[in-house]
């Protein structure tokens, strides 16, 4: 059994360029080979690729690192090279006060990871049924 999490990642690139170079050197990564991670990511309009998980056991395992290891790509593709370029990381565990949020965003003034505030919402509700 576990904890398990639901787990949904944004990353957003300025040109579809961009966004091609960080998944090839990301499909280059051992754990991604190695555990086919690759698959997990989606290409989304406006030049964003997505990720969503749910009922994972989010642990610090090969599989979290090579599904993390995008965010550290894009972090090290805007430090090193200045490509514009934003993440959004959203953690939603099983207890009702769970919730990690991360995110990073650089060399666009805002716009990228505004795209990914629109696209990706966080809201809790509550159900009752007496």
């Amino acid at each position: 059994m576990g904890y398990r999490s639901d787990v949904y990642i944004g990353v957003a690139f300025q040109s579809e360029a961009d966004l091609k170079e960080v998944l090839a050197v990301y499909a280059l990564d051992q754990r991604v080979q190695k555990l086919n991670l690759l698959k997990e990511w989606g290409v989304m309009e406006d030049n964003i690729l997505f990720c969503a998980i749910e009922g994972t056991k989010w642990y610090a395992g090969l599989d979290v690192q090579g599904i993390e290891h995008m965010l550290t790509l894009a972090e090290q593709f805007h430090a090193e090279r200045g490509m514009p370029v934003a993440y959004r990381f959203v953690r939603i565990g099983e207890d009702e006060c769970d919730l990690e949020i991360r995110e990073e965003h650089g060399g666009d003034e805002g716009q990228l990871i505004e795209k990914l505030w629109d696209g990706m919402r966080t809201t809790r509700t509550v159900e009752i049924s007496l």
